[in-house]
């Protein structure tokens, strides 16, 4: 066993140095100043007086040791962390903290008792016994969460220099973090969208909830609530309880399944479900993260307007916590369309009662079974109530289980959906998210939140491979670029070009800019220099048609775009016996464009 380093003058006053208003860094007890939105009390505090484990092969003193040297560890990293690395947020220094109390757990069973024993056998028995230890819903940890742990291996020995304890030799001395815990590119991964078919479903309901049953529900509430207050001053409780059924049967208000809101657990069932739906219609058409949702006040919507047109956009002002230094977040402004604003004047009327008997101003709050209080919702708890409001309503199963929402998914999925221009299949919520994409492109999203722009741009990327691999083995394409496209892929087609297609699809998107965009009925292979409908950094939204694109030499159509062209020549067809010489002539050449285009992709006999 590796002797521990004599202690180093410079860190020896550590232990007083201040952690929170409330605390040191030396105490046994952290409570930590964390203001981000969603969290539980909980998730603010960290105990490090822990007895040792039950098979535990070390000595009491080593146990108060290593609790020691990870306290230190943390000081290190938030007052002077590695070079090019930023401080430790309270957020952070409490997700650590966690993961240094499950290493110094198994070091205790492992026996070891310094953090300078680590070695790289060491990391080894440490990696395994992660991989087999059960996490959440006792499945078993991901080589995601491993690698957290990796990375506290290897910040502890960069720190060996101002620490009592570190290991003395690189611990992953051959890999990165993701590599020591069984992760290639290939295989990291990361929070999914929500499958298509489910998101639509989900997203529709909630907008269904919101705009059409919204206003109802809120005021069924507000009979329960005014009715209850009036019996109860008549003799309490019974009273208040009958008041309110009286109140709401003589109302004849329904709930969005139809069924009358007639009772008091009825009205409070569904403005929770309201409250839920709120939150999926605002984390789906604004992509906000979690914490910045729950933490929207009253007065969350703004408008302002746009450049010297004097027309007004509407605003979520909310605050943005990752990636900004401002303690407790910076108010930042997301630009919201209608739907949204909806859904925050609702939760507005729905809180109101909670922030009147609390004095508080969140939108997203909830009374306290247990003690009684009226508190923030947490992420977790919106989390679960996305489930709940999913089996209410009867979203579809995804390979015959229920779908896991999580809070997080949802913002992944924003930005899937504004990177596909062929909104085809999104049916409703085609209008909303193409809102979103050309405010995003014209007149910027939110201030600050270039994380949320490369998740559009890492989609955008995804969407031009899909449409490459798909015009790469097609011998079917119409458009003048397609024609172009069909003379010249036969090398690219079939099994024995496969390979050949993955390396130019590679290829394309490391050496060039290329995006193809999509549309109802078809895909543009974006140039400048050859576009008609006088786009400059893609297609223009109001330049574009069918007839325009046509003529242009970066139109793609292919079979998956026949029913529109089908769709439209029948349109034009209906309307041709009625038409004067001139407007016949208009729609004679459209219904030939159309015969066309599906005459070269197969779907019609000409």
């Amino acid at each position: 066993m590796k002797t521990q380093p004599a202690a180093n003058p410079v860190v020896v006053g550590w232990a007083e140095a201040p952690l929170s208003p409330w605390g040191r860094f030396g105490d046994d007890e952290w409570m930590l100043d964390i203001r981000t939105a969603g969290r539980r009390a909980d998730q603010n505090r960290i105990s490090w007086a822990v007895e040792l484990p039950e098979g535990a092969v070390i000595s009491k003193t080593a146990w108060r040791g290593l609790h020691q040297a990870a306290k230190q560890f943390l000081w290190s990293m938030t007052t002077n962390p590695p070079t090019g690395r930023k401080r430790l947020s309270p957020a952070s220094v409490q997700s650590k903290a966690l993961t240094l109390k499950t290493m110094i757990r198994w070091m205790a069973l492992d026996g070891l008792e310094t953090f300078s024993s680590i070695d790289t056998g060491a990391v080894e028995r440490l990696r395994a016994w992660l991989l087999a230890r059960p996490g959440y819903k006792a499945k078993s940890l991901s080589p995601n969460t491993v690698v957290n742990y990796m990375v506290v291996l290897k910040d502890l020995y960069r720190q060996r220099a101002k620490l009592n304890d570190a290991p003395l030799v690189d611990p992953l001395p051959q890999e990165t973090t993701y590599e020591a815990a069984g992760l290639t590119p290939a295989t990291r991964g990361s929070i999914p969208f929500i499958p298509d078919a489910i998101a639509i479903s989900l997203l529709n309901t909630a907008l269904r909830w919101v705009e059409e049953h919204g206003a109802t529900i809120v005021e069924a509430e507000k009979i329960r609530r005014e009715a209850r207050a009036f019996g109860l001053t008549r003799g309490g409780i019974k009273q208040g309880s009958y008041h309110a059924r009286r109140a709401l049967r003589h109302a004849e208000l329904k709930d969005p399944a139809g069924e009358p809101l007639s009772g008091a657990y009825a009205v409070r069932h569904a403005a929770t479900h309201l409250v839920e739906a709120c939150y999926i219609v605002i984390a789906g058409f604004v992509g906000m993260r979690v914490s910045e949702i729950l933490s929207m006040e009253v007065g969350a919507i703004e408008f302002h307007p746009i450049g010297e047109t004097g027309v007004e956009q509407a605003y979520i002002v909310a605050r943005l916590f990752k990636t900004v230094d401002q303690h407790g977040g910076r108010l930042e402004r997301w630009i919201a369309p209608d739907p949204v604003v909806q859904a925050v004047a609702l939760l507005e009327q729905l809180s109101a009662p909670l922030r009147e008997a609390s004095g508080r101003r969140e939108l997203f709050l909830v009374k306290n079974t247990q003690y009684g209080e009226i508190v923030p919702v947490t992420q977790m708890h919106i989390g679960w109530r996305i489930n709940d409001f999913a089996r209410h309503v009867g979203v579809p199963m995804h390979e015959g289980k229920p779908w896991a929402f999580s809070s997080h998914q949802f913002r992944k999925t924003f930005a899937r959906f504004i990177a596909r221009k062929d909104r085809s299949q999104l049916l409703g919520l085609a209008g909303h998210y193409k809102h979103a994409s050309v405010a995003m492109t014209a007149r910027g999203y939110v201030g600050s939140d270039f994380d949320l722009r490369q998740l559009v741009d890492h989609e955008n990327r995804a969407e031009t491979a899909t449409a490459l691999e798909r015009m790469l083995v097609s011998d079917r394409l119409a458009g003048r670029m397609g024609e172009r496209i069909v003379t010249g892929n036969a090398r690219f087609r079939g099994r024995a070009g496969e390979q050949v297609r993955q390396d130019y699809i590679e290829f394309v998107l490391a050496e060039t800019d290329l995006r193809i965009h999509a549309c109802d009925y078809g895909w543009c292979v974006f140039q400048q220099e050859t576009s008609r409908c006088g786009g400059e950094v893609g297609p223009s939204e109001a330049g574009r048609s069918p007839s325009v694109c046509l003529g242009c030499a970066n139109m793609v159509i292919e079979p998956q775009h026949a029913p529109y062209w089908e769709d439209r020549r029948a349109r034009n067809q209906a309307l041709l016996p009625a038409a004067n010489e001139m407007t016949a002539a208009v729609l004679t050449d459209a219904i030939e464009q159309c015969d066309n285009v599906l005459t070269r992709i197969g779907e019609h006999d000409g």
